[in-house]
C-alpha cells in the first residue's frame, strides 16, 4: 500500500503595488550629483565633440619575397610562392623503415601488371631484393618487437621497394644488373621501375637520413634567410626563426642587411583605395547602450588587480572606458609580400579630412626605438625596416602528426653533465616507440658478482639506461672560456666485449657535420629547466588549393633538471647471509 504524499509547487512572480509599470521601466536618477561625479572622473568635461569616421584612404606599395635560401648557404633560391616556407625550409629526407620499403614493393608489384610484367618479373625483383626474414636481422633489430612481427610476416613473401629504388636511380636509364630476367620481362620491369622513381620523388620525397636544409643541429633550431627588393627600391635579406610550434608569423623575420642600389630603379605603383571604418568589437566588451544585455562570458568589472600590474591595468582601462572609441580598417594583403603605409587619410561625417600619421612618427630615433607590427632592423638608424611583411608560412593552419621522435635535453648536476634522453623514436617499421620501453628490452649488461663473504665490494660505475646520451662539457674558445656541450658515449660491456651506446634517432646523429664523430650544441641552448626537440609529420593545405605534406622539428620548453643515477667507484654492501 503506497503511503500518502503531498507536492508542492512554488513560482517567483512578481507582487505590483501600484497599476502601472511606468515608473520601474523610467530608470529615474536618484542621485544627480554621484553621475556628474563619473564624468568627472573618466573626463567627459574635457572631451570634444569630435565627428566619427566616414571612410578611410590608403596609399600603400608592395613587393614580393622573391629568394630564400638556408642559413650559411652560399646562394639564394627562387621563392615564387607556389608553397609555403615551410616545407621549403624545414622539410627533411623520409626515413627509409622497412614498412615503408614495403608499400614501395607492392607499388611496384602492382605497377608490374599495369605495364605486361607476369610473376616470373615479380619473382626476380624479389629475389633481387629480398625483404629479410628475422632470421636475417641484427642483435639490435631482433629486439624492435615490431620489426620482427613485419618482418616474419613479409620477409622472402615482398620486396624490398627502398632498395630497388636505390638501385634503379642509380643504374638509370637501364635496368639495375642484380635484376636476373629474360629479354621479354625486361622491358616491363624497366617501365615499372622508372614509374616508381617519379613516384615515390613526388610522394614521399627523398629517402634517407638527411636533415633538412635549414636545420642548425649546435642550435637545435632551423635558420633561414629571404631576399626581397622593398617598395624604396633597396635591397634587403631577412633573417628569420622559427617559433614553437614551427611556424614563420611575421615577427619570426628581422632585416639583417640592406644594399641601397647605385642606380635607383623605379618602385612599384603607389595603391590608392578607400575603406569603410567599424567600430572594434570583442568578446565581453561593454555595449554602449542603455537596455541591452551584455555578454556575460566574462564580468571585465569583476576583475581583481592593482596598481602593481600594470598590464592588467592598461587592458581593464581599454575595455571599460576607451574601447568603444576604436575604429578598425580591414586592409588586403598578399601572401608573401611587404607592404610600406604612405599616407592615412580619414575623411569623417562632418566633411572634414584628417591626416593619421604613424605611430611612432614622434619618436627619437635609436636602436631602443620600437613598434608594434615592424620589422627589427640590424644597423637602420631608426632600429625599424619601416614596413610590414605578411609571411608566406603555413602558420597555424596544419594538421600534426604524433610525434615521431622526441629528445629531451636535461642537465644532470650530480653526475656534472648534460643528458640527452630519446624519449621517443622510430621502430623499425616508422612508427614511435617509447624509449623506456626500448631500455627495458636491452638485457643488464652488468655481471653478477661472485660468491664472497667481505661485507663490501668495489665497483667501478653505475649503469644508465641505453636511451640516455651524454653530453659532457668542452671549452671550444680558450680567450672567451666559451663551452659547449659534445655528445659522448656510455660503455656497454656485451657478448662480443666493450661498447659504446650510440643514439638511434635521427636528432642526436645530424648530417652535414664536419666531423661525423663530433656533434657539440652550444651550452646556452640547454637550460636549467631543460629543452625538447620533437619530430612529426605536418601537413597543410596552401593558397592554390594544393596539399604540402613535410616532417619538421620543433622546440619547445623542456621538463626541468633530471638525475642520471650515474656514480662511480662505489663500495657497495654485499650479502653475507647463509643461502635459505
Amino acid at each position: 500500500m503506497a503511503e500518502p504524499s503531498i507536492t508542492y509547487w512554488n513560482r517567483v512572480e512578481p507582487s505590483p503595488r501600484g497599476d502601472s509599470l511606468q515608473a520601474g521601466l523610467e530608470a529615474a536618477v536618484r542621485d544627480p550629483l554621484w553621475f556628474l561625479s563619473r564624468q568627472w572622473q573618466v573626463g567627459e568635461f574635457s572631451g570634444e565633440d569630435a565627428a566619427s569616421p566616414a571612410f578611410v584612404t590608403f596609399a600603400a606599395r608592395f613587393s614580393p619575397l622573391d629568394s630564400w635560401r638556408p642559413a650559411g648557404a652560399p646562394a639564394f633560391r627562387a621563392l615564387d610562392g607556389s608553397a609555403p616556407l615551410e616545407p621549403l625550409s624545414q622539410n627533411e629526407a623520409t626515413t627509409p623503415d622497412l614498412l615503408t620499403a614495403v608499400e614501395l614493393g607492392q607499388a611496384l608489384e602492382e605497377r608490374v601488371g599495369i605495364e605486361g610484367g607476369g610473376p616470373d618479373v615479380i619473382a626476380a625483383l624479389r629475389a633481387a631484393f629480398p625483404v629479410p626474414d628475422p632470421a636475417g636481422l641484427g642483435p639490435a633489430e631482433a629486439r624492435d618487437r615490431a620489426l620482427v612481427r613485419l618482418a616474419r610476416v613479409c620477409g622472402g613473401r615482398a620486396i624490398h621497394g627502398t632498395d630497388a629504388l636505390m638501385a634503379a636511380r642509380a643504374s638509370a636509364p637501364a635496368l639495375p644488373p642484380r635484376i636476373v630476367l629474360p629479354p621479354a620481362g625486361q622491358g616491363p620491369a624497366l617501365a615499372a621501375l622508372t614509374w616508381l622513381i617519379d613516384w615515390a620523388s613526388e610522394t614521399l620525397g627523398p629517402i634517407g637520413l638527411e636533415d633538412a636544409d635549414g636545420w642548425q643541429p649546435e642550435r637545435l633550431e632551423y635558420g633561414l634567410q629571404v631576399g626581397a627588393t622593398t617598395p624604396d627600391g633597396d635591397r634587403v635579406v631577412l633573417e628569420a626563426h622559427a617559433g614553437p610550434f614551427g611556424e614563420l608569423d611575421w615577427y619570426a623575420f628581422d632585416e639583417l642587411v640592406r644594399i641601397h642600389p647605385i642606380f635607383p630603379v623605379p618602385g612599384p605603383p603607389t595603391l590608392h583605395t578607400s575603406l569603410l571604418p567599424a567600430q572594434v568589437s570583442f568578446s565581453g566588451m561593454p555595449n554602449a547602450r542603455w537596455w541591452q544585455f551584455e555578454d556575460a562570458r566574462f564580468n571585465w568589472a569583476a576583475v581583481d588587480t592593482d596598481r602593481r600590474e600594470l598590464g592588467k591595468v592598461m587592458v581593464m582601462d581599454f575595455m571599460l572606458i576607451q574601447s568603444n572609441d576604436w575604429f578598425v580598417v580591414p586592409f588586403g594583403q598578399a601572401v608573401g609580400t611587404i607592404v610600406k603605409i604612405d599616407q592615412v587619410l580619414v575623411r569623417d561625417v562632418f566633411g572634414g579630412w584628417t591626416l593619421v600619421p604613424a605611430a611612432d612618427a614622434g619618436v627619437p630615433p635609436g636602436p631602443a626605438r620600437w613598434s608594434m607590427y615592424q620589422l627589427t632592423a640590424d644597423g637602420a638608424d631608426f632600429g625599424l625596416a619601416g614596413y610590414f611583411l605578411l609571411s608566406p608560412g603555413a602558420l597555424h593552419t596544419t594538421l600534426d602528426g604524433p610525434d615521431l621522435e622526441e629528445i629531451r635535453f636535461v642537465r644532470d648536476e650530480q653526475a656534472n653533465m648534460a643528458w640527452a634522453v630519446e624519449a621517443v623514436t622510430q621502430d623499425g617499421t616508422g612508427h614511435p616507440w617509447q624509449g623506456r620501453e626500448r631500455a627495458l628490452d636491452v638485457p643488464d649488461p652488468t655481471p653478477l658478482p661472485p660468491a664472497t663473504t667481505a661485507p663490501l665490494r668495489y665497483r667501478l660505475q653505475t649503469t644508465v639506461p641505453v636511451n640516455w646520451i651524454p653530453f659532457v662539457p668542452v671549452q671550444v674558445d680558450t680567450a672567451r672560456r666559451a663551452v659547449a656541450l659534445e655528445r659522448a658515449a656510455m660503455q656497454r660491456s656485451g657478448d662480443g666485449g666493450v661498447s659504446a651506446v650510440e643514439p638511434v634517432g635521427r636528432v642526436l646523429r645530424p648530417t652535414g657535420l664536419d666531423d661525423p664523430a663530433v656533434y657539440r650544441v652550444r651550452e646556452e641552448e640547454v637550460a636549467r629547466s631543460g629543452t625538447r626537440v620533437l619530430r612529426a609529420d605536418r601537413r597543410s593545405r596552401w593558397t592554390d588549393g594544393s596539399t604540402h605534406l613535410w616532417t619538421s622539428r620543433r622546440r619547445r620548453a623542456g621538463l626541468g633538471e633530471a638525475a642520471s643515477g650515474l656514480r662511480y667507484d662505489l663500495a657497495e654492501p654485499t650479502d653475507t647471509s647463509p643461502p635459505g
